[in-house]
């Protein structure tokens, strides 16, 4: 794998740097872009850098190129006009890489475990895509919803049909009734008296409908009185100012909690040397040495008691800045969490504003629907009440046969509306076979749904035991006596002897080691990255513990690259047996 890159970060001069399978140490002198170099491979493997991010600041071009397997992945980056133009090919785009391909002081998930939080329930949801696959459920649910509605209306225009069936069924019989009754006389008075009577029935049919659809109307438009006042309740809530006055605090918290941590993570390491220096001049005191271990200087054995007074007084002072820069990380930490917090409650809102407009767009959609059919039963009405009113005296005068005629025309023409709202509307049987088809593709949503829940359910519990298994093996490996675990609050527990210990009571390497197993966890379960690398300067391991994590590392990612502050420029291939995976 052969690695080019020019004006990428601190990097200004071309840099071509061939890595082979294993672990590649790479060793430069500090400021001399070995993170450059690192975040210029992160790139690759996600657009979240941004090209502004990539491109040096005084430069106006840059590229970072990589040859694998036969294939060549780039970004090349131009500043035209101060604006940044980029043509890429990546070897794949997951932002997970951020988090899973580069183990750093910046890692977002180590800096969380430095700290003591011991919550992992959004490392867990970002790289499983928990997330995403609960937005697919979702979406798969309001298909479940709508088929559900549909096979309603299917249901309800089914029903509607078998009415009509029957209707034109019952005007087919009074007409060959009235074509029989046609035949007699004697049916003047009675058949005069059953068109008056079915008149009435029918006008006052069409009146109730009336009725029934202006009340239906006056429901709808009571529930989008109230629909508006409860989405303008929650825009006062939810407004943008808000929500950019949030996401500006949490970047200057971001912006804090990185140079914090830097500070942090400074004085750890001076503590550190403090302690293996002052417990070095002890034991020379002890042995009341007359040569210094640093030098070979004559010294006086009364000295060791004066340096041990200055060093001490030096660790407590260094102890003190730790305590109060840690004080801060931890405020910023909560209130972080709190805006946080808060950030997802505006996104809840605004969620449920868009689906309270939704609903109000069904209803208004409903209302125009119920005010067409009120218009039109009203025309019907109109022109019902004009013609009985016009045909009352003739029925009184007019032959028989003629009343009987007319009233059978009226049936027929009665018959042929129905026919037509059968034909519109569908006959059961189509209609059934549609519910047939629905009901099908209910049951396979159903599925979908189902199967989604249950991946759901699989990506939380593999995150758990596979954390559990690499975690107890690595530290047995590791020789820390530790065993860890992630209860069913996505918490980090860690104990020692069965007894529950403080995540940040642990030392800096034991919480280090911590954060890269939920890493290599992760990398286990749900990424796959081609390669993976490791900022040695900020790991507090000793060699032989630092080499079994490289080793576990070359056995579940191809490339293993370590970057190392020194005073030369080198590229060390170091071929190790892999240490084998739990």
């Amino acid at each position: 794998m052969k690695v080019r890159v020019y004006n990428i970060g601190g990097i200004v001069s071309p840099l071509e740097v061939e890595l082979t399978k294993g672990v590649n140490i790479y060793k430069a002198p500090n400021a001399y872009g070995k993170t450059s170099l690192a975040k210029a491979l992160v790139s690759l493997l996600t657009s979240a850098i941004k090209p502004d991010d990539l491109l040096n600041v005084f430069a106006n071009s840059g590229y970072v190129e990589l040859d694998l397997d036969g294939r060549t992945y780039y970004r090349r980056i131009k500043r035209v006009k101060n604006k940044i133009m980029e043509s890429s090919k990546l070897l794949l785009d997951d932002d997970r890489a951020l988090l899973l391909s580069y183990f750093s002081p910046e890692n977002k998930l180590l800096n969380q475990i430095m700290s003591g939080e011991e919550n992992v329930e959004w490392f867990i949801s970002a790289t499983s895509k928990i997330n995403e696959l609960k937005s697919k459920k979702e979406e798969m649910e309001t298909k479940l919803h709508n088929l559900q509605a549909e096979i309603d209306d299917l249901n309800r225009k089914h029903k509607e049909a078998i009415e009509l069936q029957t209707k034109i069924k019952q005007i087919e019989d009074e007409v060959a009734r009235l074509e029989k009754e046609k035949e007699s006389d004697k049916v003047l008075n009675k058949t005069t008296q059953t068109i008056s009577i079915t008149n009435e029935n029918k006008l006052r049919d069409i009146r109730e409908k009336i009725e029934v659809k202006k009340r239906e109307l006056e429901d709808l438009q009571n529930r989008i009185a109230r629909l508006d006042q409860e989405i303008k309740n929650k825009e006062s809530l939810a407004s943008p100012e808000i929500k950019q006055s949030y996401e500006r605090q949490l970047q200057e918290i971001n912006t804090q909690l990185q140079k914090i941590t830097s500070q942090r993570n400074e004085a750890e390491i001076e503590i550190r040397l403090l302690e293996k220096v002052l417990d070095q001049i002890r034991e020379s005191e002890k042995q009341h040495l007359t040569t210094c271990y640093v030098c070979g200087s004559h010294v006086d054995p009364s000295i060791w008691k004066v340096r041990i007074d200055v060093i001490s007084k030096e660790l407590q002072e260094k102890n003190s800045l730790y305590a109060g820069i840690k004080k801060e990380a931890d405020e910023l930490l909560s209130k972080k969490s709190e805006i946080e917090k808060k950030l997802k409650e505006l996104d809840q809102i605004s969620s449920e504003i868009s689906k309270l407009k939704m609903s109000r767009s069904e209803l208004e959609n409903r209302i125009e629907s119920v005010k067409s059919t009120i218009d039109d039963l009203e025309r019907q009405r109109r022109e019902m009440e004009e013609r009985f009113n016009r045909n009352a005296e003739l029925y009184r005068v007019y032959d028989i046969n003629d009343s009987i005629n007319k009233r059978i025309e009226e049936l027929k023409k009665k018959k042929d509306e129905y026919e037509y709202e059968l034909a519109i509307n569908g006959v059961p049987s189509t209609i059934l076979n549609k519910i047939s088809e629905k009901q099908k593709e209910l049951q396979e949503v159903q599925k979908i749904v189902d199967d989604l829940e249950k991946e759901y359910m699989r990506r939380l519990t593999i995150a758990r035991e596979e954390f559990v298994k690499i975690a107890n093996y690595l530290l047995k490996e590791l020789e820390f006596d530790l065993r860890a675990e992630i209860d069913e609050n996505d918490r980090l527990v860690v104990k020692r002897n069965d007894a529950t210990l403080e995540l940040r009571k642990l030392s800096s390497s034991e919480r280090t080691t911590l954060a890269l197993i939920l890493v290599l966890t992760a990398l286990k379960s749900y990424f796959k990255t081609p390669f993976f690398i490791v900022d040695e300067s900020f790991m507090t391991f000793d060699q032989r513990r630092f080499d079994k994590i490289v080793k576990y590392l070359n056995s579940i990612t191809d490339y293993v690259i370590i970057t190392k502050s020194d005073e030369n420029i080198e590229l060390l291939k170091e071929t190790m047996e892999p240490l084998a995976s739990s």
